[in-house]
This record gives C-alpha cells, structure tokens and sequence, in this order.
C-alpha cells in the first residue's frame, strides 16, 4: 500500500508562451546510440567485452524468468534475512526512465537478474519470458512483509524506481553509500561510486572487470540482450553485498572494530539519522512541488524587458566613450574588440574598463579582473550598470527561462534531486535544479513555486539553531555560559553585546520598554551576532569586515571584545581547532565526524630533495646506510627561518634550501581553520534537520491530515497540506520540529510557521 498517492498534474496554462516552450523542450527525441558504428555491430562489440571480461562468471549467476523460481529466491533471502538489491533502468528519472532489471543476492545463493523491461535490439519489441509487473509485485513485496534487511547503494534511486517500476515500498536497511560517506567523506566524488568503493576496500585495488560505460557505452541497458547484461548486472548485487560486509563492523556499536576506532556515535547517526532519511527524502522527490506557468510567464515578459532596458543603459554609457574605443580599435586592429562589444565577455570588458576608460587595477591577484567584487570596487557608471546587466541576465538564465523546462510533463510539479548527504559536513543539497538556492532577496522568482489545488504551502524554520547548536557544544565542552542564556530566555546576541561592550542588557535590545527603536542598543547586537555568525560560517575578519561596514582593523577590535565579553566563543573556536590538529576531525552535536586531516601536518615540512642525503650514494645496495630522514636540528633550522621570515620573503628562504639539497613543504596552505567550526556548526544543524524531517515523516496525524514534505533548506521545511488542515498542520510542524531538536539540544528551540499559497507569497492567517 502506497505511503502517498503522487498528485495528479497540476493544471497548465494552455496559452501560456513558457509552457509550450517547456513542453517542446520535454518531447523526448527518438532512442539513439552513441559512438561509432550501428547498433548491431556495437552490440557485437559489447558482447565481445562482456564475454572476455565476465564470462568466468557465466556459471556463477543466473537469470530469473519462472515465478517459481523467484518464489523460491525470495524465500530463501527472507529465511537468511538479508538481501542485497540493485536495479538496471533505461535512465536517472525513475518518473520518465524505465526499469530494465532488478539484481540480487542472498548469501548461499548465487546472485541473480531478475529482467523486467528488456526489448530486442533488432525489431524494438519485448523480448520473451520476463515475469509481469503483477509477479514481481507480489513476489518483492513478500521482503517488505517479512522485514527482511535490504541493503542498496544509492538506495532512493533504487527504492524510487522499485516504486515506478513494479510498485513496491521496500524500505533500506543499509545504504552502502551513505555508510562510506559517514566512515570517510573526503573520498572524492571520483572514488566513492560502488566499483570504486568495492575495488578500494574489497578487492585490495584490483580493477574492476565490469564498468558499464566501458562494456555497453551508448546503449541503453533495456536493448541489451538478457543473456549478456545479466553478467553484468548480477555483479553489482554481490559487489554491494561485500561492501556491507566490509562496513558492517565500523558501523555497528558493539563490535570490536566500532569500538576500536571510536565509531559508535557515528553508528548512532548512521542508524538513527541518515539510514531513517531515506525513505523521507525519496518520498519527496517522487513528490515534487507544483508548478505556476502563469507566473513563470509574466515574469518571463518582465524580466525580458528589464534586461532590454540594463542593456540598452550599458550601451549608452560605452556610447560616451564612442571616440576612444574607435581609437582603441585602429590601433589594435587584432583586438578582437567585437561591434557592439559583448557584455558577456570578460576579455572585452577588460579592455574597455583597463585600456579603453583607463581604470585602474583594484586587486594584485587580477589586475584585470572583471569578477563581481572587483567591478564593485571599482564602482562607476559603467561598472553599475554592467552589474545589473548581469544580475537580471543571471535571474533570466538560472531561474525564469530555466525552471519551466524543468517540470515534468506527467505531473506539472518539478522534481528535483535530493542529495542527502550533499556537503561534507553532512548537510543535505539539491540538483536538477537546485531548490535550495533559489535566491530569497528576490521573491519574485519563489513565487513561481505553488501550493497543489486545494492545498496551502507551509515554512517552518528553527529559531536561531546555529547558535543553539553552539551552545549545547560549549555545554558538552564544560561551558554552559551560552546555555543558560538561553535557558534564562534571554536574547543571545543582546547578552554577548551586553558582555563584550560593558552595556547594561537592556542598552543592547532593539526596542525600548515602550516600544521605541534603540538604535544605539540594535547596532550593538546587530554587530555581536555579525561576529558571532561569522564565526559560526567560517567567515574571516575581512568578510566580517565588509558585513559590518567597517575596516578591518576595527572588526577585529569588535571581535576581540566579542571574545573578551564572550569567552566561551572563543574558547569553542580554540578547542575545536585543537580537536582537529590532534584527532584529525572535529564532531556535530550528535557525533558526526567531519574529517579534516590536513589540520594535523605540520605548518612546514623539511625533507631531502632527492630522497636522501646529498652527501649519499643512491646507488648503495644498503638502505640502512642511507639518510632519508633530515636531522632533526636541521629540519628545527628550517622551519625556524621560514616561520620567522616576512611573506615577501618567505620565498627566498624555500629557494636558500633548496639550493642546499632540501624541500621545505608549506601545509599552511592546506590548512584552513574557518572550516573548522563551520564544520561543526553547520552538521550539526543539518543533523537536526534530518531528525526533525523523519519525525515529521513518520508522524501519524500528519499522514492523515494530508500534509507532505516539498523541500527542505538548511534550517527550513516546506511543506504543503489540504487547505482545510492548515491549521492543525501549522501547529503539529512547529511542535514536532521543536521536539526533535529539544531531545538532541537540551534546551527550547522555537519554530515559525508561515502559511501562503506560494512561496513567498502574501502570508494566510487561518
């Protein structure tokens, strides 16, 4: 039984110019195959490949074709209690793709394919003797009857496209890579798909034999004879089934390896938060958001016009300087200064702004740069206006034109990507398209973005849940200074303002007793929480600087007297970049790792040149005569003259050693201490999203008063539900999303809900 029923499409603006744009964007051309040669010779090709490299396998798998036979799999893998599931589909969108196959193991079985969607390659039509969606419905969901422990890699996808595919609600007990993430994020988005992972860990580096681009490379899985993609496919089941064996003990409290390596908090995480997220965020994908081509189009017209007026301001300016760019041009006749000068190439806005107006260079690292806040500095007329130029064009291109081509045609609702663990601290990030940045200093682009008929859309974000987050880490540290501030219901910025400017806490309030703005008291917090979110955010005093509109040397004054007034601020900062030099990562509020070894090296690393002594023969057969390591003095010689050297000339003090046979490394580059607390901070607020997101999913009321998740932004949940409940609704998120959070935090966080019918819009009072 369906967790949801997917909405049905919205209705669409049958005159609506960006909605036939949209709509001819998303007619799909006819199946092609890419590379070189027809498809019968690149599938004589493939099958050659495959044979080569997988044909030992030929006995090992097998392909499932009878119902009896996947009876009897299916029982064998609920008897063991685990299976490991993997899925063969015709694309990415699990709402337009097809399902080609489902690949699986049990232990004491061979892995196996199950086909499902397969065609000939020769005349299109279905090839013979797959079992009917019914079969395989029945059959898979027998493991969600029996809660039988399924592990995936990438589950939502998989999850997504069993739901698409056959209709099954299989729920993921193990997401392989999740669990890599949370035991080492810094693999790289290179070295952390399946065969990379399986090849690192589990086969001692060996390469992999079945690489799909490689055997099959421009063909979709769906044309593959089921002889030959069974090789391939059934592979992926067993090779996921030995990478949870591999990361089982890391990620299970009570193992000795666990322990070993302190690894139980993350277990904890692993279990309670990341593995619980998944069906939440697949929900929401399948979910989507709907979608308003009426407003799309009008801010299309708009938004068209207002770029027509930035860039006809542009041009007359450039018209004032008509003379000179003439001269310009007979001089350089190879300038490649083209007529009208392209406003999108930063080449020729070089030249205008340089050689052509004669402006000079703001920034030593781009004399001629033409970035944003090097055309801020400069700040003329013409700098003005190529900036708005620029920033309408952005909005255009990013958002306007672009978002209407996202929608699917099925539903009218724009399905975009949840990447679940996004960022390396853990927090959760969107692609195709992005929804979590869309820009919020401009509202009208949100709007574009609806509430389903009959339904109202709902936000509701934490109350300052960093600052919360960094108080009950300075608690767990032995400072509850912060904590009690806010246990005493006191407003944090105004009480550190009070602290570090030696102000009375009512001289750093807002607003008088009487209602009155105190503009001395608000600049006072304004410039406390400034500092203390730039901490918080990693920002540096020249960013803190530019927010607070002041010199450097003056936010480094506020800043300090933060600090005195404050000191369990900076001591959180000291104690975190001590964690991370001595164990090489720091933690969130509920035992997330964030790994950040470089802290650990030393600022300056004096090695040999050539790997040993220069005085050595490196062709002696006695290693042990050798001198690969530099004396211990000399290294002290080094690294004293380069630490002590002025930045100018640090330089020369890397080239006095080199002349002398030495390297000095420099790991201060590689170091960067503003990610340290961001890192804490910033894991720590999405490990409180996610928890406030899966008690929100597994809510009961909420299910039957019709609320859905849309989109979740950092510390903020969209949600929408029948406008009948938006009440009830309104109520139940602010209380559930405080609740969760309170039980990690120890301490009353607030939620505000708002109620609109599109985002951003006119707010609703029920």
């Amino acid at each position: 039984m369906p967790l949801f029923e997917i909405p049905k499409r919205a209705g669409r603006a049958g005159d609506s110019k960006v909605a036939k744009k949209a709509n001819a964007r998303a007619t799909k051309a006819p199946a092609t195959v890419k590379g070189g040669g027809g498809l019968v010779e690149r599938m004589n090709t493939a099958r050659a490949l495959v044979e080569k490299n997988l044909g030992k396998y030929r006995d090992d798998f097998i392909v499932i074709r009878d119902e009896g036979d996947l009876q009897s799999y299916i029982t064998e893998a609920i008897c063991k209690g685990i299976i490991s599931i993997d899925t063969e589909t015709t694309g990415l969108d699990p709402l337009t793709d097809k399902l080609v196959g489902i690949c699986i193991y049990t232990p004491g079985c061979k892995a196996a394919y199950v086909p499902v969607n397969h065609r000939s390659y020769v005349t299109g039509i279905m090839a013979d003797n797959q079992l009917p969606v019914n079969i395989l419905h029945e059959q898979f969901d027998r493991l969600r009857e029996a809660d039988t422990f399924v592990v995936m890699f990438n589950a939502c996808f998989d999850i997504r496209f069993l739901r698409s595919g056959i209709n099954v609600y299989l729920k993921c007990s193990w997401d392989c890579y999740l669990a890599a993430r949370l035991l080492n994020e810094n693999e790289g988005s290179g070295n952390n798909g399946l065969k990379a992972l399986h090849k690192k860990y589990c086969t001692d580096g060996a390469d992999d034999e079945a690489r799909f681009g490689e055997l099959f490379e421009g063909i979709s899985f769906d044309l593959v004879p089921i002889n030959l993609g069974y090789l391939y496919a059934a592979h992926d089941a067993i090779i996921t089934y030995e990478l949870y064996e591999y990361q089982r003990p890391f990620l299970t409290p009570d193992d000795t390896e666990c322990q070993k390596r302190e690894l139980q908090d993350v277990a904890w995480v692993f279990h309670n938060i990341e593995m619980p997220c998944v069906e939440v965020v697949a929900d929401m994908e399948d979910m989507g958001v709907a979608f308003d081509f009426n407003v799309a189009d009008n801010l299309h017209e708009v938004y068209h016009k207002l770029l027509e007026e930035k860039t006809a301001t542009v041009y007359r300016i450039l018209g004032m300087y008509e003379e000179e760019i003439h001269t310009y041009r007979v001089k350089n006749p190879n300038c490649k200064l083209s007529d009208p000068i392209n406003l999108d190439s930063p080449a020729q806005v070089a030249i205008v702004l340089y050689d052509i107006m004669g402006v000079k260079s703001v920034d030593k690292d781009s004399p001629r740069g033409t970035g944003e806040k090097i055309l801020s500095k400069i700040d003329n007329d013409f700098t003005r206006a190529l900036l708005e130029y620029r920033g309408v064009g952005k909005l255009i291109n990013t958002y306007i034109d672009k978002l209407p081509l996202c929608v699917n045609d099925k539903d009218g609702r724009i399905h975009c990507k949840f990447n679940q663990y996004g960022a390396d601290t853990g927090r959760m990030s969107s692609s195709d398209p992005n929804l979590q940045n869309i820009p919020s200093h401009n509202k009208d682009i949100r709007k574009m973005f609806r509430a389903s008929d009959g339904y109202v859309l709902m936000s509701s974000d934490f109350s300052q849940q960093e600052p919360k987050c960094l108080a009950s880490l300075c608690r767990k540290q032995g400072d509850p200074q912060m904590y009690n501030t806010f246990m005493q219901g006191k407003d944090l910025y105004c009480e550190i303002a009070s602290k570090a400017f030696n102000k009375p806490y009512e001289d750093c309030q807002e607003f008088r007793p009487d209602g009155t703005v105190n503009k001395a008291g608000k600049e006072r917090r304004s410039q406390a929480k400034t500092i203390l979110l730039g901490v918080l955010y990693g920002r540096g005093v020249d960013s803190i600087a530019e927010q607070l509109g002041t010199s450097t040397k003056e936010a480094q004054q506020i800043k300090d007297s933060v600090f005195r007034g404050f000191p369990a601020i900076k001591q959180f900062e000291e104690d975190s970049i001590l964690m991370s030099k001595t164990k090489g990562f720091v933690t969130t509020v509920c035992g997330r790792k964030r790994r950040l070894p470089s802290m650990m090296l030393p600022d300056y690393e004096v090695v040999w040149k050539d790997g040993v002594a220069p005085d050595d023969d490196p062709l002696a057969f006695d290693d042990d005569e050798l001198s690969t390591e530099v004396p211990e003095a000399l290294q002290r010689k080094w690294v004293n003259r380069v630490r002590q050297a002025p930045f100018m000339k640090k330089r020369s003090v890397f080239e006095a050693a080199n002349a002398e046979g030495l390297w000095i490394i420099d790991h201060t580059r590689d170091k960067d201490t503003t990610k340290v607390v961001n890192a804490r901070i910033q894991g720590s607020a999405a490990d409180l999203t996610k928890l406030a997101m899966i008690e929100l999913h597994s809510n009961k009321r909420l299910k039957e008063l019709g609320f859905r998740m849309l989109i979740p932004v950092h510390d903020e949940i969209i949600a929408e539900c029948p406008e009948e409940n938006a009440r009830e609704c309104a109520a139940l998120l602010a209380q559930t999303m405080s609740k969760a959070a309170e039980q990690i935090l120890e301490m009353p966080i607030n939620c505000d809900v708002e109620i609109t019918k599109c985002w951003y819009g006119e707010v609703i009072d029920v």
